[in-house]
């Protein structure tokens, strides 16, 4: 917000002195869009969210074009507060692990073993039923902050004995877990590795899609085919 607001202000002084030298302004969308890919750079923002400050303005402008009915607007507006959340706070988008990531997984939980598994943001509960489908044996619980997909994945494993709660796992204790799993943003993961060494038993797993914990050397670190993004594992 920061660095659109930094880049309005940019913009508008840019018109201001054009019109008093007479001169033809920098084109004020573009401008708009280099100062805010700056400024969030300048902020320090993860790399994926530089083009997000620089093509919302211009995406702004272009939705106006569009023959879409006022309600509209509002059913997206909706739709995506139901979808995202508190992603302006938690930093963590809604990802989707692919079925061969979920596979490794499954290949990390002993075959004689009963675990308690949890999906720390489990989106639509798709890593679950991938498990459920493999291990049922296993205690499967999924926590999701955002309302549409808690329900949907509440909706989707009614009749099994998966468990989607929608909760913020901040707020959670994770010691009960025997592997905890995440896929979520560079952002938590520091914070998140504190809470996991603080709550988590030894000998439990701590599994994180694509995104590493800096400064921590996972016990392992898996390939996934088709995939340049590792499944990172720690043992407790």
């Amino acid at each position: 917000m920061l660095a659109q607001l930094g880049a309005a202000a940019i913009t508008l002084l840019n018109l201001h002195f054009a019109a008093a030298k007479h001169v033809q302004p920098i084109h004020p969308v573009l401008l708009h869009a280099l100062a805010a890919a700056a400024l969030g750079q300048a902020f320090r923002l993860p790399a994926w969210w530089l083009p997000i400050n620089a093509l919302f303005v211009p995406a702004a402008l272009y939705s106006r074009d569009l023959a879409m009915p006022r309600v509209g607007f509002l059913i997206l507006l909706t739709a995506s507060i139901l979808f995202y959340w508190t992603t302006y706070r938690t930093r963590v988008p809604l990802y989707l692990s692919g079925r061969r990531a979920v596979q490794r997984v499954v290949e990390l939980l002993p075959q004689r073993q009963a675990l308690k598994v949890l999906d720390l943001g489990c989106g639509f509960g798709g890593v679950l039923a991938a498990i459920s489908a493999q291990r049922p044996d296993c205690d499967l619980v999924g926590w999701e902050i955002a309302p549409l997909p808690a329900w949907i994945g509440r909706l989707r494993h009614r009749r099994s004995a998966v468990e989607v709660r929608r909760k913020d796992f901040w707020q959670e204790s994770l010691a009960r877990f025997d592997l905890v799993y995440a896929f979520l943003s560079p952002a938590p993961m520091p914070e998140l590795w504190r809470k996991v060494r603080s709550e988590m038993r030894p000998g439990t797993l701590f599994v994180s899609n694509t995104f590493a914990v800096p400064g921590q050397v996972p016990d392992l670190v898996l390939p996934v085919r088709g995939s340049r993004s590792p499944l990172y594992v720690w043992r407790l």
